[in-house]
């Protein structure tokens, strides 16, 4: 279904939604407007009938005032001469057919031609005592109204006038009135099998009429109440003619069930209804169908036109450009005699993207196979990518099945590559990236194969293999051509690099297999310090996944509280002045029982648990801090190693700043130690954070100083606070010169730059007594103090200090010995 008949289907839905809606209300309108015309007629017909009453009862009110004003009463034969006198002039004038006359004490005085109902005989005693006419309708043979007017005598005694009339004119007025086809009188009686009332006609009538209101009654529908018929009306249909039947009460209808029945003819007022409904449903169903044609008309041109453009499209798909162009223009000859619109816009712009495709396709035809031969090399050094280093393996390895050979994968990364792009910008890394990538072309056949496997990384693909010893000998060729320096302009870059070795002569073995064990071969000769490789082997493996075992256990641990913290002391040397203490974790496993930090910090220290566990030293040593300052040791400090991941974490100083405020310690309790690798990776950075560090109040000191191949020329330019001079030198200061040369030499360079220094690894006392001659401000080692656990720590104070002061036996500083 087009877009254009979805248009004209939902707009045709909206127009008849419309027309239905006002087609409705305006039939609405004019059943309500009929039904208020039979309401008001109602309305009108109970005024009518009350004015009749009022004018058939006056008069005899009047008359008897008049009566009582020149007649006494109490004369009893004066008044009924009287009585007889007016009597012809009662019933001529005023349309009375009959007269009583009631003294005060009820006895009738006059009124002898006929018998007064019993209700009458009520009603006379009513006016009596509430001195107020009274008036009811009673319908036997003939429907007859019987008036009681009190007369109020000399005596003040009252007497009663009762005076009937006939219904028969006051009915006929009222037919007249209304412009009724017929009344009549009807009582209401129930009906005891269905409970709801049935009317009867006790107006006497003639035959015709007779015959015309039962058959009216036999059609009225069966009513719960004749509410309706009172209060509206019913419409009902009878010798082809519309009748609006309704009662009307009679005084207390409602108690004594009389009514007048009227039947009005209302056939013209129906008929001009219906004229009226069929006008309105006349009307909207041609309204409706001119709007259907007129957008028929309207929408039909954009129809052909998207039609006649989605029937060329296809043209451009099969790249038959120029037929598309000669179709579209003979389209729009025709297009042209109607109002231009967006639809002729598209055409051209459609007629455009045709010419430029067809450009296009000329171009793309140039450039596809420099593209796909992009697609298989990399931009840089011209070596084949990994998409073609992964679909070249895999092509040796499904070919080693039929031969003996094996296939080889060397893994290449260049030693410290990152140090050399930090320093010297990525242009420079690209030239020294290409120079790399010539050399490690230059050793291998022709059949092998050097690739680009992603930044630093390089990966050559050696073919028919016949023996492990050809492989060795080709690295070795690789770590020779590094040997020299590469000259990148004015400056000469040593780089060196590691090499990671698979072997396979499996023919299910796949690409990633070979990378992957490549790649964890490289990782071991890279833990030799650079310029080596590794063939790989299973233990490799079980390396890896010892470590991510570990890793797995470590984070258990972490949850089940396995790990812990030792305190090593740290003294002032000369005062041996307790200072503070070196946090050091510790991890005693359920199971295997003490793991060495020397075994699971190395492997985790790449992981990204080591950051969690990291902070959790931090928040372990913070609250042992609160504890200490709580219980008499508030100038004690911790020494607290940060990780490289942790230290170039920007959540440290915040992390800092929270557990200082939540265990209300001194940011000066705190000494963070740093190793000389984790500062020079990025001098910069390195440089900003410790800075945000001291200027929050807490210590900073350089670990294991001495061992890095930079260390001199950093240090002045680092925020520090404590140097650490590494055991290493420490322990070889006693037997050689050179080491016991570097110590004094850095002592007095760490005194001269405003700096403390603190010596690590004293084991005896020799040592002891040289660093202090050498004014080594603070040491640690195995001759003060073994790693306290933390659970001991409190004993160890109670043992070993006093007044702040190391009491287990040390040397003695003599400075006349110095």
């Amino acid at each position: 279904m087009s877009f254009t008949t979805k248009v004209m289907l939902i707009l045709l839905v909206m127009m008849l939604s419309v027309t239905i809606a006002i087609a409705s209300l305006l039939i609405s309108q004019s059943t309500e407007n009929l039904e208020r015309q039979h309401l008001n007629s109602q309305i009108q017909n109970q005024r009518r009938y009350e004015l009749l009453d009022e004018l058939l009862i006056y008069p005899l009110v009047l008359w008897v005032e008049s009566f009582s004003q020149f007649v006494d009463t109490n004369d009893m034969e004066g008044a009924t001469d009287r009585l007889h006198d007016a009597w012809e002039y009662l019933n001529i004038n005023l349309q009375v057919d009959d007269l009583w006359l009631f003294s005060p004490s009820g006895q009738v005085l006059y009124g002898e031609r006929s018998e007064l109902p019993a209700f009458a005989l009520r009603q006379v005693k009513r006016s009596q005592e509430e001195l107020r006419p009274l008036s009811r309708v009673y319908c036997e043979l003939v429907c007859r109204r019987y008036v009681s007017v009190p007369v109020m005598g000399a005596d003040q005694q009252t007497s009663v006038m009762v005076l009937s009339s006939n219904m028969q004119e006051v009915l006929a007025q009222s037919k007249q009135l209304t412009g009724a086809v017929n009344l009549a009188i009807v009582r209401r009686i129930p009906d005891m099998r269905s409970g709801t009332p049935t009317l009867q006609v006790i107006s006497r009538l003639r035959p015709e009429y007779q015959v015309f209101f039962t058959t009216l009654l036999n059609h009225l529908p069966k009513l719960d109440s004749l509410d309706t018929l009172i209060q509206k009306g019913v419409t009902l249909e009878l010798n082809e003619r519309q009748l609006l039947v309704s009662l009307l009460p009679l005084e207390d209808a409602y108690s004594n069930g009389q009514f007048i029945l009227y039947a009005q003819d209302i056939t013209e007022s129906v008929a001009a209804n219906r004229a009226y409904r069929r006008q309105v449903v006349g009307s909207a169903i041609g309204l409706f169908a001119l709007f259907s044609v007129l957008m028929y008309l309207f929408l039909n041109q954009y129809r052909r036109k998207l039609l006649a453009l989605s029937e060329h499209l296809p043209l451009l798909a099969m790249h038959r450009y120029q037929d598309f162009l000669i179709q579209n223009q003979q389209i729009q000859k025709w297009q042209r005699s109607w109002f231009t619109d967006e639809l002729d816009v598209l055409d051209e712009a459609a007629n455009s993207v045709a010419k430029q495709l067809e450009e296009f396709d000329s171009q793309i035809a140039l450039n596809t196979a420099q593209l796909e031969k992009m697609a298989m090399f990399d931009s840089l050094t011209g070596l084949p990518n990994r998409n073609m280093l992964t679909f070249q393996i895999e092509k040796q390895v499904a070919g080693s099945s039929r031969t003996p050979s094996m296939v080889a994968l060397m893994f290449l990364d260049l030693d410290d590559f990152k140090k050399v792009n930090d320093s010297y910008g990525h242009d420079v890394g690209d030239k020294l990236l290409k120079a790399a990538a010539k050399r490690i072309a230059g050793p291998i056949r022709e059949t092998d194969i050097a690739a680009r496997f992603g930044g630093d990384e390089f990966v050559v693909l050696l073919s028919d293999v016949s023996e492990r010893e050809q492989v060795e000998v080709v690295a070795r060729k690789l770590l020779q051509e590094f040997a020299s320096p590469i000259q990148i302009g004015d400056m000469q870059f040593y780089i060196s690099v590691s090499i990671g070795i698979a072997l396979t002569q499996h023919a299910e073995a796949s690409a990633v297999e070979l990378l992957r064990h490549a790649d964890i071969a490289m990782y071991e000769a890279k833990a030799q310090q650079g310029a080596a490789f590794r063939i790989f082997d299973a233990t490799m493996n079980l390396k890896v996944m010892r470590k991510v075992e570990l890793e797995s256990e470590a984070r258990v641990a972490l949850r089940e509280n396995q790990f812990s913290l030792a305190l090593q002391p740290q003294l002032e040397l000369r005062t041996r002045r307790l200072m503070g203490f070196e946090a050091l974790i510790r991890w005693h496993h359920p199971v295997k029982g003490h793991i060495s930090p020397g075994e699971f910090i190395p492997l985790l220290e790449n992981t990204s648990f080591m950051l969690e566990l990291d902070y959790w030293v931090i928040t372990h040593a913070t609250r042992l801090l609160r504890e200490l300052s709580a219980n008499g040791h508030p100038y004690l400090k911790m020494a607290i190693n940060l990780s490289s991941a942790q230290f170039m974490d920007p959540s440290l100083p915040e992390f800092l700043a929270k557990q200082i405020e939540l265990n209300g310690i001194q940011p000066s309790q705190i000494e963070l130690e740093l190793t000389e690798n984790v500062l020079v990776a990025d001098m910069k950075r390195a440089k900003a954070i410790m800075k945000t560090i001291r200027e929050m109040g807490c210590l900073l000191a350089i670990d294991d100083f001495g061992t890095g191949y930079s260390s001199l020329s950093y240090l002045k330019a680092l925020p520090a606070d404590f140097i650490k001079i590494d055991q290493s030198f420490v322990a070889g200061m006693l037997e050689n010169p050179d080491d016991r040369s570097i110590v004094y030499s850095t002592l007095t360079m760490i005194r001269n730059m405003g700096l403390m220094a603190i010596a690590e690894g004293i084991e005896n006392a020799a040592q002891y007594e040289l660093l202090c001659h050498f004014d080594c401000h603070q040491g640690q080692g195995y001759l003060i103090s073994m790693p306290v656990p933390e659970a001991d720590i409190w004993d160890c104070l109670n043992e070993c200090v006093k007044d702040q002061v190391w009491c287990k036996p040390l040397p003695i500083f003599k400075p006349e010995e110095s």
